[in-house]
């Protein structure tokens, strides 16, 4: 972990500058879609961690899709920001699972019709 925190800080200026833009564009688009900027804004930083992490992961595995080193950093990004993509849906699909189960369990009790004591029907066997 220091090892990655300190490969993320002294990352150099190109590396920096492909992952702000492709997240800045990622985000872009995914405000587009989604139609949610708070969304959008949260999505953000996780794009960046994403990218920096599939960077670092690239140069500590040694795994070089091709030999020129901007052309990697550019895939690696594009692949962690895809990568992160993918579990921030996860995410929040999971957490919109959970709201509805505690919204369900939550409810308020005039919502739910009470049974009468004493039925006027004739019971029927």
């Amino acid at each position: 972990m220091v090892d990655f925190l300190h490969r993320a800080i002294t990352v150099d200026t190109y590396t920096l500058v492909v992952v702000a833009l492709l997240s800045g564009w990622a985000g872009v688009l995914t405000l587009h879609v989604l139609s949610r900027t708070m969304l959008a804004l949260v999505f953000v930083p996780g794009f960046i961690l994403g990218a920096l992490v599939t960077n670092y992961v690239f140069e500590v595995t040694g795994f070089y899709p091709t030999s020129d080193r901007e052309t990697n950093v550019v895939i690696a990004c594009t692949m962690g920001i895809i990568i992160a993509l993918f579990a921030l849906l996860i995410v929040m699909r999971f957490t919109a699972v959970i709201a509805r189960l505690r919204v369900d369990h939550h409810r308020f009790r005039h919502d739910i019709k009470p049974k009468p004591a004493f039925s006027r029907e004739p019971r029927r066997l």
